[in-house]
């Protein structure tokens, strides 16, 4: 099973992403701040990282390129529940800059626990491919939501 960072502010967020994954067998290691998260990516090896996009201090964006330059590897599952409102024109996607700077995938909260460990599926299936080519892929997932849940 994959060693995993979570980097999110919300507590609750935290652990219930670490109760999930851990039932099914990953190890997970929680950061509170994008700081934390590149102490912990500098000190041990993990398999994947989930990044909230939205926290105070060190913003997801730049952990996520922070998690580039050190582990270029390393699949990243950027996550946001933040939303803008339109004024005068069309929100910025975040979660889809997430992607440019080399996030693997994206889930918009809140997410479900299926939708998570799909994610967390897709990204071990790319980290098993990342280890035998040199260019990564990328995996969308939770781009929209329809009102019912539907299979990733």
């Amino acid at each position: 099973m994959a060693r995993i960072l979570v980097v999110d502010d919300e507590i609750l967020v935290r652990r219930t992403v670490k109760t999930i994954l851990e039932r099914i067998g990953h190890t997970v290691v929680l950061a509170e701040c994008g700081h934390d998260g590149a102490t912990a990516i500098e000190a041990y090896a993990f398999d994947i990282a989930i990044v909230d996009i939205f926290k105070p201090g060190l913003d997801g964006l730049e952990t996520i390129r922070l998690f580039r330059h050190s582990a270029p590897k390393l699949p990243i599952i950027a996550i946001s529940g933040y939303a803008f409102r339109e004024v005068g024109g069309p929100a910025p996607d975040f979660l889809r800059m997430a992607v440019g700077l080399g996030a693997t995938a994206y889930l918009r909260k809140p997410f479900t626990a299926a939708e998570l460990m799909n994610a967390v599926q897709a990204c071990d299936v790319t980290r098993m491919r990342n280890a035998a080519k040199p260019h990564a892929s990328i995996t969308i997932l939770g781009a929209a939501r329809p009102a019912a849940p539907t299979p990733i």
